[in-house]
């Protein structure tokens, strides 16, 4: 079972350093990496281009979204089919970024 301590120590290393390996993880706080893996996947952590990012939406990001689309759909209400012409949209297309700054 992991203890509390453990998973804030974990929580802490990767909020500190969203680019820090497990193993790196594990020797700081002397365990394995397995168990950091682990504890990674309880905290809800994915590995997402070499930087650690929580799975889900934080409450505010979650009532930021909110927000947003209650003004849309009031947009909508008070000026109707006009309102959905004036919105652009195109084809989803994957294209390389790359910022050296963040890796």
């Amino acid at each position: 079972m992991t203890d509390d301590k453990h998973q804030k120590q974990v929580d802490e290393l990767i909020k500190h350093d969203r680019h820090i390996t497990q193993k790196q993880i594990a020797s700081r706080l002397g365990m394995s990496k397995e168990r950091v893996g682990y504890i990674i996947g309880l905290l809800g952590y994915t590995k997402v281009c070499s930087r650690w990012v929580p799975r889900m939406l934080t409450p505010e990001k979650k009532q930021k979204h909110v927000e947003i689309c209650e003004a849309l759909l009031k947009r909508y209400c008070e000026e109707g089919d006009q309102f959905l012409l004036n919105i652009v949209t195109g084809d989803e297309s994957w294209i390389h970024h790359f910022d050296p700054e963040e890796k």
